[in-house]
Parts: structure tokens; C-alpha cells; sequence
């Protein structure tokens, strides 16, 4: 055996064995993943961090897991994270790892941050911890089983999106409840589930004044976006451009607008362009020709199937309105 891999057997078996300090390790990484692996980047004195640790089963499928953590070398760890929402209040450090394809780097230096995201299906997280990264974080976990309707109506997107991952500044009790677990050594076994029990209501209320306020704003900035795609269709602006006016990403437009108006930005475009040539031809000033350039159509031929499929008539019987 190669003494880079009997380096690398050496930091699992610390892991599992508890000899780093993470004693629930031996089992799995947390109560909420299926597997976990670590490997070490390159050889290097071990253990690989130094810190304390601790996870609380809090009931109903409820974890709440607290670290405060000094990496001694660069190392990499991966697990498999099992469907749930994940609520992380960092209050000091860097936290960096991938989810679903995508990398994420979160700092907390100055002051605290909060990360959520939430699982519908059983997904691998990576995270690449180099040797400055120290972090002090907490983080409940809840199973989804735990959300009843009113709870998913209330949080936006959040339970019904795969790995969409959020972050905000949390408020003052969700930071200090996370500072009372971190700082509650010597705490009885009663206490100390009374705090991870307390530090859970107060991250879940943080994400929902967050969703709840970020739902507001984006109510406002979507109605503000439908006023322009009706005042602009005549123009034909791309959705590009209609994105960029509104001050919207093009994904997240077409998700806001979908979710909000039952349909996307081009279908209501195309919509009001049809209702605009039907007026037209209406007041007896334009031919089916030239409605369908007004509509945005090339072919008088689609002009026709989408004129009918709209209205339940072809263009070519509409009769002047006196």
C-alpha cells in the first residue's frame, strides 16, 4: 500500500473511529446523510482539522448540528445528502462546496450569514476545505415530511425547487441562538436540547422573514415587469432585453413570471400582439397581411393557426365593428 492511500485510510478511520473529536461520525456524517467519504489532497499531517462538534436529535426528523472548526490541512469531504431543507447560520469563517453541479463560496468574516437550500431528492454534496478556512457554523435540518401546506404556500419557491440555495443576513435571535449552542459547553443533556431545539425555530423563522420579504420586493419588481412587456409589445423587445430593462436575470424572469401569470414573458407578448391585430381588424383599417406583421409573424400562415387557436375564429372572418 502506497503511503498516500494508507494517509488517506488513516483520515477515514479517524473520521469513523471519533478520534477527531466527531464522535456521531461513526455512523454516518450527520443523522440526515446516507454516505460520507474524505480524502486528503495530498499527504499531510493528520488529524486533518482540530475543534468540537456536536449533533442533537431534536425529534420529528430533526437535526440540528453545530461546528467550530480549524482546518490542519487542505482535505476534501463528500456525502450524500437525504431529502430535507437545510438551514445554515454561519457566524464565522468560509464555507465552500458544491451542490448539484454547481460551486458555492460563502464568507462570514465581518458578520453572519445565513445558506439554505433544500433536497426533494437524495443529492451529493462536495465541500474543499483549504487550511485558512476555519468555520464556525450551525445547521438544523428538517425532513420534508415536517412541512405541511401552510408551510409550503409561506416559503416561496424554496420547498418546491431541488438545491436552489439562498442566503441572507440573519436577524439577531437566530444569531445569538447560534452563538448559545456554540458557546454552551458543560450544558446538561435537557439544556442543550432545549438550545438546539430553540436555535431550529429561530433558523426557520430567519428563512421565512427572508422569503417573506423577498416575495414582496418580487411581487413588485414582477408586476413592474409585466407593465413594461405590456407597454413595449408593440416593439417586439426580446427577452434579453425585457430581462435586462426589468432588472431581472432571464431565468429567473421566466421562472417569476411563469409562476406568477401561468404563462411565460413570450406567450404573454405574442398574446397582446393578437389582441392588438384582432382590433385592428376590427376598426376595418388593416388587411389579415398586414395583421399578421403587426402581430410579429412572418408566415400568415402561423398567424392564422395562432389568431384562431386564440380567438376560435380565423382572422379572415373577423368583420369590421361598426
Amino acid at each position: 500500500m502506497g503511503n498516500h492511500q494508507k494517509q488517506m485510510q488513516d483520515a477515514q478511520r479517524a473520521v469513523l473511529t471519533g478520534t477527531l473529536g466527531f464522535e456521531a461520525l461513526r455512523d454516518n456524517a450527520a443523522p440526515y446523510v446516507t454516505r460520507h467519504r474524505m480524502t486528503v489532497g495530498r499527504p499531510a499531517p493528520l488529524p486533518c482539522f482540530s475543534g468540537t462538534f456536536g449533533i442533537h436529535d431534536i425529534g420529528k426528523g430533526q437535526t440540528v448540528h453545530q461546528s467550530s472548526i480549524a482546518p490542519e490541512t487542505e482535505f476534501e469531504t463528500s456525502f450524500v445528502a437525504e431529502t430535507g431543507l437545510l438551514v445554515s447560520i454561519i457566524l464565522d469563517g468560509r464555507l465552500t462546496f458544491a451542490l448539484d453541479g454547481r460551486a458555492y463560496d460563502f464568507q462570514a468574516f465581518e458578520r453572519p450569514l445565513a445558506v439554505a437550500w433544500c433536497n426533494l431528492e437524495p443529492e451529493e454534496v462536495t465541500r474543499r476545505t483549504e487550511q485558512q478556512d476555519h468555520l464556525v457554523k450551525v445547521q438544523v435540518h428538517t425532513p420534508l415530511s415536517f412541512f405541511d401546506a401552510a408551510w409550503r404556500e409561506g416559503t416561496g419557491s424554496i420547498l418546491k425547487t431541488h438545491c436552489e440555495v439562498i442566503a441572507w443576513q440573519p436577524g439577531l435571535a437566530a444569531t445569538e441562538a447560534a452563538r448559545d449552542l456554540i458557546e454552551g459547553r458543560g450544558l446538561s443533556a435537557l439544556r442543550s436540547r432545549m438550545a438546539s431545539s430553540r436555535f431550529a425555530v429561530e433558523a426557520l423563522d430567519s428563512l421565512l422573514e427572508h422569503v417573506e420579504a423577498r416575495t414582496s420586493t418580487s411581487s413588485s419588481r414582477i408586476a413592474a415587469a409585466r407593465a413594461y412587456v405590456e407597454q413595449t409589445a408593440a416593439d417586439h423587445p426580446g427577452l434579453t432585453q425585457i430581462a435586462a430593462a426589468t432588472g431581472f436575470s432571464v431565468s429567473s424572469l421566466q421562472r417569476t413570471y411563469r409562476s406568477t401569470y401561468g404563462m411565460t414573458v413570450i406567450e404573454h407578448q405574442r398574446r397582446l400582439l393578437l389582441e392588438q391585430a384582432m382590433r385592428a381588424l376590427q376598426s376595418g383599417r388593416i388587411s389579415v397581411a398586414q395583421a399578421s406583421r403587426m402581430a410579429g409573424y412572418r408566415s400568415p400562415t402561423n398567424f392564422t393557426s395562432a389568431f384562431t387557436k386564440l380567438f376560435g375564429v380565423p382572422p379572415s372572418r373577423i368583420k369590421p365593428t361598426a
